[in-house]
């Protein structure tokens, strides 16, 4: 949609007043302001014509012609053993900071090959066209400058949807973890994320493309296999970075649910407190998780480039269907 130009709506303003009684300029009715970044029903806002055209077209190059045609594979000058140093500072020491997931995309991906789809739009989960070697791939990634990257209703609806359009035309899935879980409480409730987070979890069941799942620092809870996190959807692979931490809630929540009344009754409670969940953190780590959690490798982050290419060239573009046969199925809508 162009921004201040394009209108998006069930009805004009004048049609909401005769049936309503509202009156409502068009732009606020149904601008890019609103269907693109608080609604999210169109992909990107643009300043100009000529910008959507430009995306139009850029978005279509990562798609072949028709989904039974092979994927628009091009030459690059990327090297597929490239290691991008950068990789190993992206990532704050704290669980507390957060940091640009774009950057780690970025360094992984073929070098400005990047198209994001829904940028504005439940900002806490990236959903990106990039190539990976030259072949047109999808990341969805959590967002940690965003709520901590946290999954809330308009963040699975964002990745339901991505998923669904890369399995459609067959572009391989790359999914960057750093979740702390679902947004939880009243507000959440609110908001039906009990049955739209269904829908991301309904999505990665059904996709049959190459997919592979790489932890980059927080994979908590349900959130972690919301993410395609160890072997949830039966990933092609499954990776860790030294920085992550893998467990079934957050530490410290864990450790204020389980163990309350415990480090309550100590001399210093907050100090117990704290030497818990540096224990429990030290049982988290990458290494636990490759040991228990589904993760195949905990990998070097200047690695993850090549891996993930020499990955997605062995794998066949689509894997055979192994569910029971059915009519059809029921969308958590």
């Amino acid at each position: 949609m162009v921004r201040g130009k394009s209108v998006m709506g069930l009805a004009g303003p004048a049609l909401v007043k005769a049936g309503t009684g509202e009156e409502i300029e068009q732009e606020d009715l149904g601008g890019a302001a609103v269907q693109v970044d608080k609604q999210g029903l169109a992909d990107l806002g643009v300043a100009s014509e000529e910008e959507a055209f430009e995306a139009a077209r850029r978005f279509l190059s990562y798609l072949p012609a028709n989904a039974r045609k092979p994927l628009p594979v091009i030459a690059t000058n990327d090297p597929a053993d490239r290691g991008d140093e950068a990789l190993l500072d992206v990532v704050p020491a704290s669980t507390r900071r957060a940091y640009d997931m774009r950057k780690v995309i970025a360094g992984i991906a073929d070098k400005d090959s990047l198209f994001e789809i829904k940028p504005t739009f439940a900002g806490n989960l990236i959903t990106t066209f990039a190539r990976l070697g030259g072949r047109p791939v999808g990341f969805i990634a959590n967002q940690p400058m965003r709520t901590g990257g946290i999954l809330d209703a308009n963040a699975c609806e964002k990745g339901a949807h991505f998923i669904a359009l890369c399995d459609a035309y067959g572009l391989p899935l790359v999914s960057l973890i750093d979740v702390p879980g679902f947004y939880i409480g009243s507000a959440a409730e609110r908001t039906t994320l009990g049955r739209r987070s269904a829908k991301l979890i309904f999505e990665w069941g059904h996709a049959s493309v190459p997919r592979v799942s790489v932890v980059i620092r927080k994979g908590f809870g349900l959130g972690y296999f919301a993410m395609n996190g160890g072997r949830a959807f039966d990933s092609d692979a499954s990776f860790a970075w030294p920085s992550a931490q893998i467990c079934a809630m957050s530490i410290e929540g864990a450790i204020d649910v389980a163990f309350r009344k415990e480090y309550m009754s100590a001399p210093d409670p907050q100090a117990r407190r704290q030497e818990m969940i540096e224990e429990t953190r030290a049982q988290t780590a990458s290494i636990h998780a490759a040991e228990g959690l589904g993760v195949d490798d905990v990998i070097d982050p200047r690695t993850t480039r090549r891996r993930l290419i020499e990955i997605f060239e062995q794998t066949p573009p689509r894997r055979e269907a192994d569910h029971p046969p059915k009519y059809r199925s029921i969308a958590p809508i």
